[in-house]
């Protein structure tokens, strides 16, 4: 009787084999964490300027059309409500951990950089109001000025609008979690009279929204495109 011939594989070609899924897995694995990283980025980002937006028009009941009254006006007011209790205003519409006044820079790690990596005096950044949310945000807002409200304009428009945009928002979209860099995880918006809410690069070309710059108007960008890919 004879004996049925089994097939098998060798002791050898197993070990090329998991070699293979090795090298494979070395090579994907990053970039899929690295994809699946950018797109929880994405939708903090989305949420940030749902729940600004959202909050601003919550406010208009009581306060009127956006940018016309001196509720919208005085940053001390819009932040904190009339009565300056917190009770009205824009941290009255969110659930917060924490809000401070003016002075303080929660909201920045020490290790904050451009979307460059370039490195952040956060010592000119310190003189808005800053609030942590139970979301995992970090909210900051200071009122405008040129330097403010330069990132949603064009060039030629600043001077001409600069009336128009009330404040700027700056928000680490998931608090003191990395990478703690403009363009991935931190953004501005404006507060802009009649508008609302504005992610900055939205009237201009994006010019900072590069690898070699800054980072400083990338919000239209990622919101319009829904990911992060910076050229």
């Amino acid at each position: 009787m004879k004996s049925k011939k089994i097939s098998a594989f060798t002791l050898a070609e197993v070990l090329v084999t998991l070699m293979i899924i090795g090298v494979i897995a070395a090579m994907t694995i990053p970039t899929l964490q690295q994809n699946t990283r950018n797109n929880e980025l994405v939708s903090a980002t989305l949420k940030a300027y749902s729940s600004l937006s959202q909050a601003v028009d919550r406010m208009k009941p009581d306060y009127g059309p956006v940018g016309y009254g001196t509720k919208w006006n005085d940053a001390e007011t819009f932040w904190k409500g009339e009565k300056k209790d917190y009770k009205e205003g824009f941290v009255s519409q969110f659930n917060y951990v924490s809000v401070e006044d003016s002075n303080n820079a929660t909201c920045y790690a020490e290790t904050m950089k451009q979307l460059n990596g370039g490195n952040i005096d956060t010592e000119t950044m310190v003189n808005g109001y800053t609030m942590h949310t139970t979301d995992g945000m970090c909210i900051m807002y200071r009122e405008s000025g040129r330097s403010a409200c330069a990132p949603f304009l064009n060039v030629d428009e600043v001077d001409d609008n600069m009336n128009n945009c009330l404040g700027r928002f700056l928000v680490d979209v998931n608090g003191e979690k990395g990478p703690n860099r403009f363009g991935r995880d931190i953004y501005y918006f404006a507060l802009y009279k009649g508008s609302g809410v504005i992610p900055a690069g939205s009237g201009t070309s994006q010019t900072s929204c590069t690898r070699d710059g800054s980072g400083y108007d990338c919000a239209a960008k990622v919101i319009r495109e829904k990911k992060i890919e910076i050229k």
